[in-house]
């Protein structure tokens, strides 16, 4: 039951598929904590120990968790997906358990869930957020027609949906946020949330002495792994400097690439030039974004929601298999916010000698940010609810 004498009780719940989500929930946690609320986080995986490690003073409670995996070869992809659908539609059962026990238990007041079908509570407010309105399978329109339709009755169960992009055109997801057919429930558009300030703060000279090339690794196995390796192997005959944020941040790290990391690297990869990081926290990867000109990483939605407003160079590389990141890819080159290269035709000399001649374009539009009013609309009804309930 709501009440006027206590903060409203919140709970934040991303999908542990890779770090996006956790990382675009930062903010929004950010913004939840200045207007008084009480956070709390449900999470699992990696994305628990990213968030753990930005509010370690916030309750964080296990969430149900499947794990994901993709298959090596990109032409098995839709097959697992397909042969995953069952273990997708148990994890929102579970799901529908487990947050009916959890309210109860905290007395939340309301729900938001990053891409977690499963979260909405049929007696309190229930958000979704989500930039995948409109699917993109690879297989075809008729089955991203018949997907769509299976979401959006699960997504039809929420109070409303928050799509973390802008309303206008152009737009950074395209049609993934501007389907032809939209869910029945509210749908308001939260703008570029990012977890990095746009103030330019000074880097720290500590990690970056040479305008280094940056790589952000990230994504579900075993694709990660299998581009770190290609970018080392590659590295050992690149002429420039590297650094390497691995996107592991359940590895402890010390924040500092040891002596024995670097003697790894030299005896394996002969290469002297390269330094490596499990994982940065926001502070520190934004620091270390302002010694950097060009960025290799996936076209993953959060991190191009995050780079993008900041006028950052990218150099793409979609995991492979994956429709949603090729989708996104194109959409960006098209738009010129970025080039992209397949990852098996990938070489760094050559991407980066490219990417020196491309005309890399950052509207205005990409800057715009409604996040504040759309989460005070969401306190402000909780207020309502806790007035007429007294």
């Amino acid at each position: 039951m709501p009440s006027l004498t206590r903060p409203p009780v919140v709970l934040v719940a991303p999908l542990n598929w890779g770090l996006g989500h956790a990382t675009r929930c930062i903010p929004l946690i950010q913004e939840l904590l200045l207007k008084g609320c009480k956070v709390i986080v449900a999470s699992d995986g990696a994305s628990r120990t990213l968030l753990v490690e930005e509010f370690p003073n916030l309750i964080h409670i296990s969430s149900p968790h499947t794990e994901i995996r993709y298959s090596k070869s990109p032409r098995w992809f839709g097959w697992a997906m397909i042969k995953l659908l069952p273990r997708f539609w148990l994890q929102i059962k579970r799901e529908q358990r487990w947050i009916r026990s959890m309210v109860a238990a905290y007395q939340i007041e309301a729900i938001i869930s990053d891409n977690r079908y499963g979260m909405a509570h049929p007696a309190i407010p229930s958000v979704l957020i989500t930039h995948q309105l409109g699917i993109q399978t690879g297989h075809g329109k008729q089955v991203d027609r018949w997907i769509q339709k299976v979401l959006y009755r699960f997504i039809d169960q929420y109070r409303a949906v928050w799509v973390p992009d802008v309303k206008e055109e152009p737009s950074l997801a395209g049609s993934l946020s501007h389907p032809v057919s939209y869910p029945t429930i509210p749908v308001e558009y939260l703008g570029m949330i990012n977890r990095f300030s746009r103030s330019n703060p000074k880097a720290t000279g500590s990690l970056v002495k040479d305008r280094p090339v940056l790589v952000l690794l990230s994504g579900p196995e075993p694709q990660r792994t299998l581009l770190e390796k290609l970018i080392l192997k590659q590295a050992a005959s690149f002429n420039g400097s590297l650094i390497i944020v691995r996107g592991l941040p359940t590895v402890v790290n010390a924040q500092t690439t040891t002596n024995t990391d670097q003697q790894h690297l030299q005896e394996v990869y002969g290469i002297p030039r390269v330094r490596q990081f499990d994982h940065l926290g926001a502070t520190e990867l934004q620091n270390l974004l302002q010694g950097v000109d060009y960025i290799v990483c996936r076209s993953g939605y959060t991190t191009l929601m995050e780079m993008i407003p900041l006028q950052k160079k990218l150099l793409l590389i979609p995991t492979p298999g994956q429709p949603e990141q090729q989708y996104l890819a194109s959409h960006a080159d098209q738009q010129r916010y970025a080039p992209f290269w397949s990852q098996d035709r990938f070489s760094l000399e050559a991407a980066l000698e490219e990417a020196s001649r491309y005309p890399y374009h950052f509207p205005d539009l990409l800057n715009k940010n409604a996040l504040d009013p759309v989460v005070s609309s969401l306190l402000g009804s909780l207020r309502n609810k806790a007035v007429h309930s007294d």
